[in-house]
């Protein structure tokens, strides 16, 4: 092979492994065994070649010069009076598989308890390789985490199922309800078409803490909204205090 074939880089099609229900698509170009470039895919149907803050700079925090590459164990008590020491991976998993043995003869397997969920967790991380570590070791039966099993069991017994359709589909709705959801923060790639249902004459409705957008309802919510601060400046007049005492 030619340097010049070594040099040319490779460009891997992959997502975004992050607990976020978009999956966002990702290429990822390499040149000689190093990522050299990472950036969002413009194929991709629902991002668009769209990545967070959080994900754009993923190759820095993948060669940050600070990034833990081996197992450390603390030495001495933990707080500030500590300091860690390398070990090696044998070390460590022979370490932790005494510690987990200590705890399940003494205890049970379930006093140790897999809790666990955001941050980086792809399929295999997930559902196959800590899956079967966790039932192999018969450990806790919390369901990976708290608060999650308890909403997912909430919406199931309200509305059958944790389905969704497809984004593009509120650009036939003709009233969107937005409850107890900021989409401009958590669903960045659902605002824009929602901007397009507005444009089509959506109406739209917020919860209290939100606003409208559709030019109708925005029209009623301005005329209580003037009405409120009217009634709020009656309430602050001088003849108003007056007649209170």
């Amino acid at each position: 092979m030619t340097a010049r074939a070594m040099s040319t880089p490779l460009q891997i099609h992959g997502v975004c492994p992050h607990d976020c229900p978009d999956t966002c698509g990702v290429i990822t170009e390499v040149r000689d065994g190093r990522a050299v470039s990472f950036r969002g895919d413009p194929d991709h149907p629902v991002t668009q070649g769209w990545l967070c803050a959080k994900v754009r700079p993923y190759l820095d925090h993948v060669y940050h010069p600070d990034r833990l590459l081996y197992p450390l164990r603390r030495v001495g008590p933990k707080g500030g009076g500590g300091r860690w020491e390398r070990i090696g991976w044998p070390e460590a998993v022979a370490e932790i598989a005494r510690r987990w043995q200590e705890i399940i003869a003494r205890y049970g397997a379930e006093a140790i308890l897999p809790y666990s969920y955001s941050g980086t967790l792809g399929l295999l991380q997930m559902g196959v390789s800590s899956a079967r570590l966790w039932n192999r070791l018969g450990a806790s039966q919390l369901q990976r985490s708290i608060c999650g099993a308890a909403a997912e069991y909430a919406v199931e017994t309200t509305l059958g199922t944790r389905w969704s359709q497809p984004y593009g589909d509120v650009v036939h709705s003709k009233l969107v309800i937005i409850w107890g959801h900021n989409p401009v923060s958590t669903a960045p790639h659902f605002m824009p078409l929602l901007r397009q249902a507005q444009h089509a004459r959506t109406t739209l409705e917020r919860d209290a803490d939100g606003t409208t957008a559709d030019s109708s309802e925005r029209s009623r919510h301005e005329h209580c909204l003037a009405a409120a601060r009217a009634r709020a400046r009656r309430r602050r007049s001088p003849a108003s205090r007056g007649r209170g005492r």
